[in-house]
């Protein structure tokens, strides 16, 4: 199968996942505060961000053996593919005791988390809760999970995505039942860590009977290792820093301003993520064919493509900026209710975040996929250096704002200039200010949706039928706008000249 049909294949199954994935999670937490509170949800998402602070000791293996896979793969060198996932296995082992350990070290510490005098359930031990939450995680990387590489490296994308959505469904399920007809938050976590155990051996079995090649014992040389270890190393630091921009915040929430309303703060930023994550899962899905392309196409040609991207990303990118400006509100009052509304400037804060992540995707995107993790090998450092500090400092000045304020200010000013200069200059050996201009574009287009959509949007009602209303003229504004980039800007049209062949070749 070529590459443009599987990277349709990949992009159309993982949208259709994370739809899926998306929904069933917005189910959970509706239910959950309509049933036994959104207290829970605070304890949630405070635990999820801890253990997922101590899956930093994952350090990016993930990221280095799947890249280290391609070439051998292409190549049918199946010893060497099965020394790769050899070494994945015992590496996962090694990093799933790290964590227990880890995990067991910060049990007694946990209240240090939680803002004085804020209060939580007091109908669960939180520390019961903890363990169980903990052992899913371990569980996760103790059987079989370093098999999903060989999906990945393979291009099928597709597959694990259609895994991922089942495993959710059964286990979204069992848990909306648990919830609606016991009330009992002690049974919804712990069918997480049942779920994980069938689900990876389910896979496991799934991939074995799939690529038989890749099962067994393979050896791998001292050369490849270091390899491995060397892209490792630069990867640590980015590792960490998407860490922190995803996790930290909801630590500091919990410490600096409570449990209640880092609830309420999730709320809002777990539909951020659904969005986000539906650009990220369709951009996932084509990594391995733009990792294909950078080491078979020239350079001008992969311009080209990045270009291409990067202007059909900018209409989808002003489309969901619009949307959280009409829609965030009205539709948080609709969902959970007035009383779990956060001020204005929380949905435009995210809006300008989802911007700036948005437009930062293509470029990261390729970047990951040239593997060049080494050349900035100090960026994610200082960016979360810079994140911590001002999260910390502004959170207790000017409160939740500040927080969201210290993600944009560390991607913007910090990772995009620091990877589009180094990008630019190892890779297509063009100037950075051709991107520069991209950037320009973007700012211009989306800006002015996101300027027409606020002041129209100020003007309009709440409730259901303002939604509609507000969701329509989003619509039109945005459909103007784009129709203006794709038609009349020479990268708009061939950007969807690209697209309109893609779809041709489905």
């Amino acid at each position: 199968m070529g590459r443009t049909k599987r990277s349709l294949i990949n992009i159309s199954v993982s949208i259709v996942n994370r739809l899926l994935v998306t929904m069933l999670p917005f189910a959970i937490r509706t239910i959950m505060i309509y049933t036994i509170g959104i207290e829970y949800l605070g304890v949630d998402s405070l635990f999820a961000s801890v253990l997922n602070m101590l899956s930093l000791s994952e350090l990016g293996f993930s990221s280095a053996v799947v890249y280290s896979m391609y070439q051998p793969i292409a190549n049918g060198d199946d010893e060497k593919v099965r020394g790769l996932l050899c070494f994945y296995k015992k590496v996962y082992r090694v990093i799933g005791i790290i964590i227990l350990v880890l995990g067991l070290f910060l049990l007694p510490n946990l209240q240090w988390f939680i803002a004085e005098g804020s209060s939580y359930p007091q109908d669960i031990n939180i520390y019961i809760v903890y363990l169980i939450l903990l052992a899913n995680t371990v569980l996760s990387y103790l059987l079989f999970s370093y098999k999903s590489a060989v999906l990945v490296a393979t291009m099928r994308n597709d597959l694990d995505s259609i895994i991922d959505t089942i495993r959710s469904i059964v286990s979204h399920g069992i848990q909306i039942v648990a919830l609606l007809l016991f009330r009992e938050y002690y049974l919804y976590i712990a069918i997480l860590p049942i779920v994980t155990i069938v689900n990876n051996i389910f896979r496991a079995k799934l991939i074995d009977k799939k690529y038989p090649q890749y099962k067994g014992k393979g050896k791998l040389s001292q050369e490849d290792r270091h390899g491995i270890l060397t892209r490792v190393g630069a990867l640590i630091g980015n590792k960490i820093g998407g860490v922190v921009f995803t996790s930290v915040d909801s630590i500091v929430i919990s410490k600096y301003i409570g449990l209640i309303v880092l609830a309420k703060y999730t709320n809002y930023y777990t539909i951020f993520i659904a969005v986000f994550g539906i650009e990220t899962t369709a951009y996932a899905a084509i990594q391995s064919i733009i990792g294909n392309s950078l080491v078979s196409n020239t350079k001008e040609k992969n311009f080209s493509l990045f270009k291409d991207l990067f202007n059909i990303n900018i209409v989808v990118t002003l489309a969901c900026v619009c949307c959280f400006v009409a829609l965030y509100q009205p539709f948080i009052a609709i969902w959970v209710g007035d009383n779990n509304l956060l001020g204005i400037e929380i949905p435009l804060l995210l809006a300008l975040y989802f911007f700036i992540k948005s437009t930062r995707k293509t470029l990261f995107t390729f970047y990951e996929a040239a593997g060049l993790w080494r050349a900035d090998f100090l960026k994610p450092y200082v960016s979360v250096i810079v994140n911590l500090v001002m999260n910390i400092v502004l959170v207790q000045i000017i409160g939740l704002p500040g927080v969201i304020i210290s993600s944009i200010f560390a991607l913007a000013v910090v990772e995009m200039p620091w990877e589009s200069i180094v990008f630019f200059k190892q890779y297509f050996n063009v100037r950075v200010i051709e991107y520069g201009l991209l950037i320009l574009k973007s700012v211009f287009f989306c800006g002015v949706s996101f300027g027409v959509t606020l002041f129209i949007c100020q003007f309009l009602p709440y409730g259901i039928w303002g939604m509609v209303l507000r969701l329509v003229i989003t619509l039109v504004i945005c459909s103007i706008v784009a129709f203006i980039m794709l038609k009349f800007t020479h990268g708009g049209k061939q950007a969807l000249g690209r697209f309109k062949f893609l779809l041709k070749q489905r």
